[in-house]
C-alpha cells in the first residue's frame, strides 16, 4: 500500500479522518494463556480480535486519557475504569460489523485506505505524504504496518456499511417531529439561586458533616530518598549527531496545528534532547556506583508523593517499590536522577481542624443545594397563588430570543428538560440554580423554511441512531462474541 501512495503522491481529495485513531479505545495488554489460539484473543463470526489490534488500542486510548488528565492517568486509574472490557467490547462491535460487509461484499482497495492515510496532516510534509514521518510514528508508538494499516481499511469498510445502510426519514415521521418542533409552552416561573437562601454555618454543623467522610481527607504518602543526579547540560554533542536526532524523533516536534516544525525552529530543544540520549550511559555507570556505595548521594530530601520535583515516571517507580530500594535512573528536568527510597510515611487521617478550612466550601455548597431544594417544593405547592414572572410561548427553536434571567447555555438546557418532562408544573436544576415552573398556555406555532431543514436534518439523525442501535442487537445474537 505504501508503494502506491509514493507513486501517487498528487493527492487533492481531502477526506475525513476516521482511521485506526478513531476506534482506538484501549490501554491494556493481554497477558499471555494457555487457552490463547496464537494470536487471537477471541472470535466473532469469521473475524478473529487479535492481541497486537488489542495492544495498539489499549495504548492509544491510555495515551488520550492520560493527556486529558495532564499526565496523572496510571494504570491503576485504568483498571478502575474496566478499559480492557471496553476494548474488547469495541473490537467485537467493530467485528461484527466487518461480519455483516462481508456478507453485503463491501471491500476497500488499497488505493482507497492509501488516500485515506496520505490524506492525515500529521503525516505529511508540504501537504504531500512523506514515509518517514510516517514510520516514525509507528516506531515511537511500537506499531507495527500491518495492525495500523488493517485497522485503516477496516474503519473504512464500516463507514461505506453504515452510508450504504443510511436511511431518510418518511413523510409521516417528519410530521411527527413537526408538530414536537411546534408546539409553544407560555409558563409561569421563578429562578432560585443562593441568593435566595441563608446558610449559617458552625464547627457542630462542619463536625456532623465531617464525620462520616473524614477517611476521604488523609495526608499523602511521604517518602524520604536520597538523589543522585547525573547532569547532561555539558555533554559534548555535535551538529551532525543533533540533526540525525530531529531526523529520527521530528514526528514529537510539531506545532498545535500537528505540523511538524523545521529545524531550526526547534534546534535548541533537540540539542538538549540529544545531550539526554548520550547521557544515559554515564548516568547507568553512576547509577552502579551509587548502588555499590561507591558513589554518595547528592542530596536526602522528604517528598509528598508526586511531588514535581521528580517526573511522574520516577514516582511510577518509586511508588511501587519499597524501603531500601534504588531506582534506576529516570529523566528529570533533562538531568537523570537515581533514588534510594530511605524511609516510606503511609497516609494518617487528617484532624477536623486541618481539614476544617477544606471542607467548609464543600459543606456549604450542599447546604446550599439541600435548603434550595426545600424552598422550591414550598414554591411549586404554591405556584397557583403567587404571581410569578411569565414567558413567551417557548419553542424548541426559539431559545436565542428567550430571557429567564438564566444565560444561553443554561437557557437551552432547561428548555430541553422542560420539552422531555411530561409534567405540567415542576423543579428543574440547573447547574446550582433551581427553576421552578408551570405551563399555563400551549399552542401550535408554524416554523419557517429554514427550520424545517433543521428539522428534517434531527429526523434522519434520529432515524438512523434507531436504525444502527437495532442493527447492533440483531448483530449480536446473529455473530456471538468467543472469547478465547
Amino acid at each position: 500500500m505504501i508503494s502506491w501512495m509514493q507513486n501517487n503522491n498528487k493527492f487533492t481529495v481531502i477526506v475525513m479522518w476516521i482511521a485506526a485513531l478513531s476506534f482506538i479505545l484501549s490501554t491494556a495488554v493481554i497477558g499471555g494463556s494457555a487457552g490463547l489460539k496464537s494470536n487471537s484473543i477471541g472470535k466473532v463470526g469469521d473475524i478473529e480480535l487479535s492481541k497486537d489490534k488489542f495492544q495498539m488500542e489499549y495504548s492509544q486510548l491510555f495515551e488520550q486519557y492520560n493527556q486529558m488528565m495532564q499526565g496523572k492517568f496510571d494504570e491503576k486509574q485504568a483498571k478502575q475504569m474496566g478499559l480492557q472490557n471496553q476494548v474488547i467490547q469495541r473490537m467485537a462491535m467493530e467485528a461484527k460489523l466487518l461480519n455483516l460487509a462481508k456478507e453485503f461484499g463491501i471491500i476497500v482497495t488499497e488505493e482507497e485506505a492509501a488516500k485515506e492515510l496520505a490524506s492525515v496532516p500529521a503525516f505529511q510534509t508540504n501537504g504531500k505524504f512523506d514515509r518517514k514521518i510516517y514510520d516514525t510514528y509507528l516506531q515511537n508508538r511500537g506499531l507495527s504496518h500491518e495492525v495500523f494499516e488493517e485497522s485503516i481499511m477496516n474503519q473504512l469498510i464500516i463507514q461505506k456499511t453504515f452510508k450504504l445502510l443510511n436511511a431518510k426519514a418518511l413523510e409521516n415521521e417528519y410530521n411527527a417531529f413537526k408538530i414536537a418542533y411546534e408546539i409553544g409552552d407560555k409558563i409561569k416561573y421563578t429562578l432560585l439561586t443562593n441568593k435566595d437562601v441563608n446558610i449559617t454555618i458552625d464547627d457542630k454543623k462542619l463536625k456532623e458533616f465531617w464525620e462520616p467522610r473524614k477517611e476521604q481527607y488523609k495526608t499523602p504518602t511521604k517518602y524520604t530518598l536520597e538523589i543522585q543526579w547525573t547532569e547532561t547540560k555539558d555533554t559534548p554533542v555535535t551538529d551532525k549527531e543533533v540533526k540525525e536526532y530531529y531526523n529520527k524523533h521530528r514526528f514529537n516536534y510539531t506545532d498545535k496545528d500537528g505540523k511538524i516544525l523545521e529545524f531550526k525552529e526547534v534546534k535548541d530543544w533537540v540539542k538538549e534532547a540529544t545531550q539526554v540520549e548520550k547521557s544515559k550511559k554515564k548516568a547507568l555507570k553512576r547509577y552502579i556506583q551509587f548502588k555499590k556505595g561507591e558513589l554518595k548521594a547528592d542530596e536526602t530530601t522528604t517528598l509528598n508523593i508526586n511531588n514535581p520535583k521528580l517526573s511522574k515516571k520516577l514516582w511510577k517507580d518509586i511508588s511501587n517499590g519499597s524501603k531500601g530500594n534504588i531506582i534506576k535512573p529516570k529523566v528529570v528536568n533533562n538531568r537523570y536522577a537515581s533514588v534510594k527510597i530511605v524511609n516510606i510515611i503511609n497516609p494518617i487521617t487528617k484532624t477536623f481542624e486541618e481539614v476544617k478550612a477544606e471542607i467548609t466550601p464543600i459543606y456549604q455548597v450542599e447546604a446550599e443545594k439541600k435548603a434550595l431544594s426545600i424552598l422550591a417544593e414550598k414554591k411549586l405547592t404554591n405556584i397557583d397563588n403567587e404571581e410569578l414572572n411569565v414567558s413567551t410561548f417557548i419553542t424548541q427553536d426559539n431559545e436565542e430570543t428567550q430571557n429567564l434571567g438564566i444565560n444561553k447555555q443554561e437557557t437551552s438546557n432547561f428548555i430541553s428538560k422542560l420539552f422531555t418532562s411530561e409534567l405540567e408544573k415542576g423543579i428543574i436544576p440547573i447547574g446550582s440554580k433551581v427553576m421552578v415552573y408551570k405551563i399555563i398556555e400551549q399552542k401550535l406555532i408554524p416554523m419557517e423554511n429554514n427550520e424545517t431543514k433543521n428539522l428534517h436534518k434531527d429526523a434522519n439523525i434520529v432515524k438512523n441512531q434507531i436504525l444502527q442501535t437495532n442493527l447492533m442487537k440483531m448483530l449480536d445474537k446473529k455473530y456471538p462474541t468467543e472469547l478465547y
